[in-house]
């Protein structure tokens, strides 16, 4: 995964900070994630969700709103409204610097700004999907527990309260725009398949909320059930489990963007992993494999070496070559532990667990150290050629892998 930092304009050209959170492959596609209530995008809902994502092939931008995080602006000057501004705003940055998001998510507060910007006629053709977490039905919820200040505000113009240690200022504006705001208007225009996220014991924002949404808007929808998250989403964990759900729910509208190569039994390909030095992610089979060196090498150590990958399929390939020699014998399972040396050698140790004679057990030993990997190793030399090409035939590739994969899925 890298985690890229960029600097986004909002709805009033206001500089807002912003990090992508992207795969070690090419993204299968982009999504937004807006953060909750006097939140930033460091808070663990978005951040812990947006990286999780990448394990699902999305690529997430997340950033602070105006007044908030590292973003300019003065909070005080904000409002709901401006906030769905500033997501379509960026969704349209997003368009136009990298590729349009197809997912829009949100958090609490920034959870319904989400359910209104993907009402808006300038997201109808871009996304294609919208999520929320713990958000609450009605956006005037947000202030409630400073229901006591809002006389303050209305007399003074604005008030200032006490949220998370920092001290932020409500402006009489904030509140007006919040009770112009009517959720039955504009919920039941949205058009797009819709996942609610919601904890079951949040008390802060709780279930009927989403209830209350799920009513409201028209299918496909779906709302699922975090189990034991709290409202921020700091328990350990749960921030991770419903970006799972996300991720698992998106891909059945998501238009891939990006298609891996076709792999086979025959053949494997590696690309250079994002964000690391010696990562790569590997394909052969159909499959994915994720490697780099160690720590001590070099690498990160964010992925299988290519030492435990000739172990691994060292191991396998004896298993598999006892068990295919063990027919009519009483094997029940085989255990093999292959251990790299200090000499760079490597030792190979088969527990064969069943009943068996003498004379079998050496059987399978052989069968064991004669496995279709040794005989690689032994008797196979690599031919080796080398072509270039540039990062732009590459990305030309990635696009005609992706139209050919959305025309074949539109048949």
């Amino acid at each position: 995964m890298q985690s890229l930092n960029v600097h986004v304009p909002s709805s009033t050209g206001k500089m807002l900070a912003a990090t992508i959170d992207r795969p070690d492959a090419p993204a299968q596609a982009y999504a937004i994630f807006a953060h909750c209530f006097a939140g930033s995008r460091h808070t663990p809902g978005a951040s812990r969700i947006s990286k999780r994502l990448t394990e699902h092939g999305i690529a997430t931008l997340r950033f602070d709103f105006p007044g908030l995080g590292q973003s300019e602006g003065e909070f005080a000057e904000t409002s709901f409204s401006q906030n769905v501004d500033d997501i379509v705003a960026v969704a349209q940055w997003m368009e136009e610097h990298f590729t349009a998001p197809q997912l829009i998510m949100g958090h609490s507060l920034g959870g319904a700004a989400t359910l209104k910007a993907a009402t808006r006629p300038e997201l109808k053709k871009m996304i294609k999907c919208v999520a929320t977490v713990g958000a609450p039905f009605d956006p005037a919820h947000s202030v409630l527990h400073y229901a006591d200040k809002i006389g303050e505000a209305d007399a003074h113009g604005q008030v200032p309260v006490v949220l998370g240690g920092r001290e932020l200022v409500i402006s009489r504006g904030f509140l007006e725009d919040l009770a112009d705001t009517n959720p039955e208007t504009y919920l039941p225009t949205l058009r797009k398949p819709l996942l609610l996220v919601h904890s079951p014991i949040d008390t802060t924002v709780g279930i009927d909320n989403a209830q209350t949404i799920f009513q409201l808007t028209r299918y496909p929808k779906s709302l699922m059930a975090l189990d034991k998250a709290d409202h921020l989403l700091t328990r350990q964990g749960t921030a991770q489990r419903a970006a799972d759900i996300i991720g698992s729910w998106a891909q059945q509208y998501i238009v891939p963007e990006f298609v891996p190569e076709v792999t086979g039994d025959s053949n494997a390909i590696s690309y250079t992993a994002r964000g690391t030095k010696f990562g790569d992610v590997v394909r052969t089979s159909g499959q994915a494999i994720t490697t780099d060196r160690a720590k001590n090498a070099g690498g990160k150590g964010q992925g299988v070496t290519t030492t435990g990958l000739f172990m691994s399929a060292l191991a396998a390939s004896s298993s598999q070559a006892v068990r295919q020699a063990a027919k009519g014998m009483k094997l029940d399972d085989v255990r093999v532990e292959v251990t790299h040396r200090p000499d760079n050698t490597f030792t190979r140790e088969i527990t064969l667990y069943g009943e068996l004679t003498d004379e079998q057990a050496e059987q399978l030993r052989r069968a064991g150290a004669a496995s279709t990997v040794d005989g690689y190793v032994a008797s196979s030399e690599v031919a080796t050629t080398v072509r270039t090409a540039t990062i732009a035939e590459r990305r030309a590739q990635n696009r005609a892998s992706g139209t050919a994969h959305t025309s074949a899925k539109r048949v």
